[in-house]
């Protein structure tokens, strides 16, 4: 029994040790994880509210029910032929814009990516903005990569498998505790770090499960380009048209999208078209993307691909028809989001999402205040340290934001990355620092 309870005893404080250390070195991280996931749960309805107000963008009711966009897709065209790719993304909601996204890459000149707004009902081009530089892809790229272009996607999976092991540690250090009462209570003191604790615990026992998720998905959509170079997984619904012709040719055929959209009811009927493109490389094809009512999978995965000169289809994706394997891939993005159960649930995405960036913040507190009694911090101290690492962190986004909008995305991004790189070397060479004089103690203690 002795040796039961010994092993147990060890099993608790490794445990406890990875909950600490994990939840101490990338509390910073996952809390600004917390606060732009929360945000970015809301992407779409945040960018339609600004095109629809800061744009004055929207559409007037269409004489046949169906968004009207022909006449506009031709005109950009005609104005810009060094075009290199083209999509169109139809409205969700009557009054929204059609969306064409543009990339021009002109010769000798940089790569830029224009959305058009397009009227849906009378087909006329009624505004435009520079697609990088949208409040849209800065909260998508900050909570997707923290605008690091080389690794910052990876640096969000390995927060996404921080919060996994934290949250874990965490049910497995308070479930013995767990089994006492029926849930954690409020303790009468006057104790802040006994308060910050009890907080601490009734707050990530009651989103656990929730965070579990959101870090398992979200470990899985950042380290997903390494894990699937890695286990050699290939996205399943891809599909690679031949050649037919020239790259010019294939640009200049016209296509009739009013067609297209018949073409796609009649040969996919399940298919809310959601997305259209042309292609640009010789295939001579266009792609239909969307949604399938009632289905909990991320947007546009289920595919249908025309031929340009006859619209026959070339391929079809109807993820209902798929094996378990390529379900479970395509799932992980529409569980970390919350988007298929309409605005209640991305609120309480929002809300549930919060609670990992408190969990972070009060976790450093009461190490803090742990160490207040060791008489390493002051009171004052322990919540200056507090306000001027949680003020780092808002100043950072909000400062990143700010010049994405009114310097441009490169210059965002590349400002991040030294930042961010800055700070991951900081942080290693501190923890190995630390790690180091505390091994040098060690073999250097005298003897008694």
């Amino acid at each position: 029994m002795s040796k039961r309870v010994g092993k147990a005893e060890n099993n608790k404080k490794l445990f406890w040790r990875l909950h600490h250390w994990v939840g101490l070195y990338t509390g910073i991280l996952i809390g600004a994880l917390s606060l732009t996931g929360a945000v970015a749960v809301f992407i779409p309805e945040i960018d339609g509210w600004i095109v629809r107000h800061h744009y004055n963008a929207l559409s007037s009711p269409s004489p046949t029910g169906d968004p009207q966009f022909s006449q506009s897709i031709d005109s950009l065209i005609n104005q810009h032929p060094d075009y290199s790719s083209l999509s169109i993304s139809l409205p969700d909601h009557s009054g929204q814009v059609v969306h064409a996204d543009v990339i021009l890459r002109p010769e000798g000149g940089n790569l830029k990516r224009v959305d058009f707004f397009i009227d849906a009902g009378k087909d006329r081009i009624i505004g435009q903005r520079n697609h990088q530089n949208s409040l849209a892809n800065y909260l998508r790229q900050m909570h997707v990569r923290l605008y690091e272009g080389y690794w910052g996607r990876q640096l969000v999976g390995i927060g996404g498998l921080a919060l996994a092991v934290v949250a874990i540690t965490g049910l497995l250090i308070y479930g013995n505790f767990m089994k006492k009462q029926s849930w954690p209570k409020l303790r009468k003191t006057r104790d802040m770090r006994i308060i910050m604790a009890d907080w601490h615990k009734i707050l990530g026992i009651s989103a656990l499960a929730f965070n579990v998720v959101i870090a398992l998905t979200g470990a899985w959509l950042g380290l997903q380009p390494w894990l699937m170079r890695w286990l050699e997984i290939k996205t399943p619904n891809t599909f690679k048209a031949a050649i037919v012709m020239e790259p010019e040719a294939d640009k200049a055929m016209h296509v009739n999208w009013n067609e297209i959209l018949k073409t796609a009811k009649k040969e996919f009927p399940a298919l809310q078209p959601r997305q259209l493109s042309s292609s640009t490389n010789g295939s001579g094809t266009v792609t239909v993307r969307g949604n399938i009512a009632g289905q909990i999978y991320e947007r546009d995965i289920n595919v249908l691909v025309l031929s340009k000169t006859d619209y026959r289809p070339i391929f079809k994706y109807d993820v209902r028809q798929q094996p378990p394997s390529h379900k479970f891939y395509f799932i992980q993005e529409a569980l970390h989001f919350g988007d298929f159960g309409g605005l209640m649930l991305k609120a309480l995405y929002a809300l549930l999402g919060l609670t990992s960036g408190f969990l972070s913040i009060s976790g450093f507190v009461i190490f803090l205040l742990r160490s207040q009694k060791k008489k390493k911090f002051h009171r004052t101290d322990v919540w200056k340290t507090t306000f001027v690492y949680s003020m780092a962190v808002l100043l950072f986004l909000v400062g990143i934001a700010l010049m994405s909008l009114f310097v441009g995305y490169a210059t965002a991004s590349f400002i991040a990355g030294i930042l961010i790189n800055t700070l991951l070397i900081g942080l290693i060479g501190y923890a190995l620092l630390r790690y180091l004089s505390r091994l040098f103690n060690r073999n250097h203690r005298p003897l008694a």
